[in-house]
């Protein structure tokens, strides 16, 4: 989820307007950087999330959403990945897994927080061996999903 739709998903929630300068002040940070992040269409961490979710009183994800899609045995490497999305499945992860610190969800998933953060901004995408190791902490969940965002 980026700034604008956590912005669009708050207001239909709590029937209030909100502004991104709110986010600025309840994650303590300046207007320029959510002004930025929601600019680049960055995703928002779960940590994040959480102390918005905390000042507005709200749920935002509801766990049945989050659950971890179920293993198919084919899967086809040759497609390009789907790396707009590739945030937004990092978070549903987090979130199916029930470690929403970054800090112990990136320690789980053996990378650094400042990785994981890269991946959930969609700054950076995972190397080969990242995906190995997010593949093998959810090896229940599909391939293609984890790394195309749908199963064919």
């Amino acid at each position: 989820m980026n700034f604008l739709e956590l912005q669009d998903t708050l207001q239909n929630l709590t029937n209030q307007k909100i502004f991104l300068a709110d986010f600025a002040k309840i994650l303590d940070c300046g207007k320029a950087n959510i002004s930025k992040r929601a600019k680049n269409n960055s995703e928002i961490t779960v940590s994040e999330l959480q102390k918005i979710e905390k000042y507005y009183g709200v749920s935002i994800y509801k766990p049945e959403l989050a659950k971890e899609p179920e293993l198919l045995p084919d899967f086809n490497l040759g497609i390009q990945y789907d790396f707009d999305q590739w945030g937004k499945r990092m978070l549903m992860l987090q979130v199916a897994s029930k470690i929403l610190d970054s800090k112990e969800f990136a320690k789980f998933l053996d990378i650094s927080e400042k990785r994981l953060n890269e991946f959930v901004m969609k700054n950076k995408y995972p190397n080969g061996e990242e995906l190995l190791k997010i593949k093998t902490r959810f090896s229940k969940t599909n391939f293609d999903w984890l790394l195309f965002g749908h199963i064919e």
